[in-house]
């Protein structure tokens, strides 16, 4: 980060103005989405794997009805892994698990159980992994979820259920976590279709031992609008208001107050539902697929107010019905930074043998980021049923996972998005580059100052998991952490103002802890150029007393290089000054191998000559002819170029850096053709070998 030159400046950690409350769609935002649609991105080839091949364990049981499967890294070991469910005949929960050739089967509730269609994932106890949720069929008046054992796997005990609903009418499908009530923690909302109502779920203090969990009635008597059930639910921030809405069937509902809910029913016809931006607008686009039924894949758009249901447009994506489409994912699938979808049909839904649709097919549409779609088939003659779209394989891109409800069943299919890339482990990875890389968010300030949510998306969809903070764009701490979870994005350090930790570090640990960060830095020491050696030694205090108060958190504090920090200063420099003053075991440094590189250092020597007290680094490549060997940290913000364009020597860098453990690496990239440059980046990471 520096002193910009054709964008606007904002220090690290100050919070940023708030989203815009006027145009739909600014010039800002369009230009950089635009942006985006300049990056050539082929469509990836798909491998298939199947149970039926033996490529993948077949599930176990024998069980002709697999209702609903849930994905997320279970074990904690970085790789999506999922839960198949099943009814019929036991076992009702599978976990199949990642491995370095594929998965491992590991029953986790040998019980029969009538389980419904839909499930959830998320981290009930608090205890850092995360815990699973299903519910019963029109046979059960049940919700259970199950606690994950985690570190504590044994294949021989199964993960103990524990009840949310015992009682009240029948059927539960669909589940959806969410912080709705803007509480700063989530809570689980589920249909109840028997008794025609979405209800709303606290998690208890102690869910362990809690007998059943608070429910909340949101909508009662819901009649589906267009279809004969009652299916479908997501969450969204529909309104850009910054706070979590619920998406139901036909319908979005609002947080109004306390625990009220306001529904604004929108479609024409209901089903499964999601929500996000396909092209640059101050309100999301949302998708709704018939589910159990035949019908159209409409987009809505909203051109007025969200609240208003005459306010919203749609468009038949397909051009025909869809039969029994009971798949739907969004996600960029050929990592463009566009948003794509992913819909498909069921082959076999009765009860005899035959397929009662032979020919239905799976599709993926490709957005260009403007709200127009590249429709392709991936395959026809499948059954697919409750599709999930994730990185199966670990190596970056998105996946599918297709268990059949009852076609061929027991089975499970993966296709696999252009195979699996050797020796990755995640976005910007190689066999010889290991990473992990993540974004620092302050490359799309601009994006995100307009549109955060739509910001956050592009990040996302561009392949990022993990990312850096600079400020919450004018919301509070946990309504930030909020909208990061939502997007995918997990929050690794953050940076705050100097002055913050001069007066107050306490604050700034709090602040830390609310985001989800592992550490907090400053990125810019307050100075009258040229730095001199009482303001270095002022810093040094500062940066000794807050790494001692982040430590205390569990907090570890770090320092981000600007360039003059290497100002002459005796026979070394103000930096050598600066890590002499820092004790070793509560101060760490972020090197961003531009600023080092500019001041004219070597960050290979400089990555040797300080190895343990590095925790990060900033990766950006220079311009080829950009002067060296000044200490302003100020540059034009054009020098920054795609890595591996530029004249930095990245291959010696990164090697150096992964030798010595440096933990964290982050693309920051402050170009005003980022969009186009990040996609480049991140392939050129993704090419190394040495």
């Amino acid at each position: 980060m520096k002193k910009s030159l054709l964008s606007r400046q904002r220090p690290f950690g100050v919070s940023l103005p708030p989203l815009p409350q006027a145009p739909a769609c600014g010039p800002c935002t369009a230009v950089f989405l635009l942006a985006l649609a300049a990056v050539a991105a082929p469509d990836p080839g798909w491998q298939h794997r199947s149970s039926r091949r033996g490529e993948i364990p077949t599930p176990p049981g024998g069980s002709t009805q697999q209702t609903g499967v849930v994905v997320g890294d279970f074990d904690g070991d970085g790789l999506k892994d999922f839960i198949l469910a099943c009814r019929q005949k036991p076992p009702a929960l599978t976990w199949y698990r990642r491995t370095a050739t594929g998965w491992e089967a590991t029953v986790i509730e040998p019980a029969l159980l009538t389980l419904e269609a839909g499930g959830a994932v998320h981290d009930i106890d608090g205890d850092g992994d995360l815990d699973v949720v299903f519910g019963g069929d029109w046979q059960s008046n049940e919700v259970w979820w199950w606690e994950n054992p985690a570190p504590h796997y044994d294949p021989q005990k199964p993960w103990s259920r524990r009840p949310i609903k015992s009682g009240g009418a029948n059927q539960h499908h669909d589940q959806c976590f969410g912080d709705f009530l803007g509480t700063g923690r989530a809570q689980l909302a589920f249909w109840n279709q028997q008794a025609k109502t979405l209800f709303l779920a606290e998690i208890p203090p102690d869910p362990r031992h809690a007998a059943a969990w608070p429910l909340t009635p949101i909508l009662t008597n819901a009649q589906p609008a267009g279809v004969p059930y009652l299916e479908g639910l997501s969450a969204f921030d529909v309104d850009a208001d910054g706070q979590l809405d619920l998406l139901a069937c036909d319908s979005w509902l609002k947080h109004t107050d306390d625990r009220a809910f306001k529904r604004i029913p929108f479609s024409r016809a209901g089903g499964l539902i999601l929500a996000g931006y396909f092209k640059p607008a101050k309100y999301p686009q949302i998708v709704i697929s018939p589910g159990d039924a035949s019908g159209r894949v409409r987009l809505y758009e909203c051109v007025g107010h969200p609240e208003n249901p005459g306010d919203w447009r749609d468009a038949d994506l397909l051009e025909r019905e869809v039969v029994h489409g009971h798949s739907l994912q969004l996600g960029d699938f050929n990592r463009d930074g566009h948003l794509d979808l992913f819909v498909a049909e069921m082959a076999h839904w009765g009860r005899g043998p035959h397929r009662d649709h032979p020919q239905a097919t799976a599709w993926i549409l490709y957005g260009d980021g403007r709200g127009n779609f590249r429709r392709t088939e991936l395959v026809a003659g499948h059954d697919w049923h409750e599709a999930r779209a994730a990185d199966l394989d670990g190596d970056g891109d998105l996946d599918l996972l297709n268990k059949p409800y009852t076609w061929d069943t027991p089975r499970l299919d993966v296709w696999l998005n252009g195979g699996t890339r050797p020796g990755a482990r995640g976005t910007g990875t190689s066999p010889s580059f290991h990473g992990p890389v993540g974004l620092q968010l302050y490359s799309l300030r601009d994006l995100l100052a307009q549109n955060l949510p739509l910001g956050l998306q592009t990040v996302r969809n561009l392949g990022f998991h993990r990312v850096e903070l600079a400020g919450t764009y004018g919301l509070p701490a946990a309504r930030f952490r909020a909208l990061l979870d939502q997007a995918g994005l997990r929050p690794v350090s953050a940076l705050f103002d100097y002055d913050r930790f001069a007066s107050d570090p306490e604050s700034v640990a709090a602040e830390a802890q609310t985001l989800g960060v592992q550490a907090a830095g400053v990125a810019w020491i307050p100075h009258r150029a040229p730095m001199d050696e009482a303001v270095m030694r002022a810093a040094a205090a500062v940066f000794n007393r807050a790494g001692e108060a982040l430590a205390r958190h569990g907090l570890q504090f770090f320092y981000h290089i600007h360039g003059y920090e290497f100002a002459p200063h005796g026979e070394d420099t103000l930096f050598d000054l600066l890590m002499c003053e820092t004790r070793p075991d509560q101060v760490s440094f972020q090197m961003d191998i531009f600023w080092a590189a500019h001041a004219g250092q070597d960050p290979v020597q400089l990555l040797r000559r300080y190895g343990p007290r590095w925790l990060s680094l900033h990766l950006k490549d220079m311009r080829a002819g950009t002067a060296t060997g000044r200490f302003t940290g100020s540059e034009d913000v054009r020098s920054n170029v795609p890595l591996g364009t530029g004249q930095l020597d990245l291959p010696a860098i990164l090697r150096t850096a992964q030798e010595l453990g440096v933990k964290h690496y982050f693309i920051e990239d402050e170009s005003p053709a980022v969009l186009e440059q990040l996609p480049l980046s991140v392939r050129y990471l993704e090419s190394l070998a040495w």
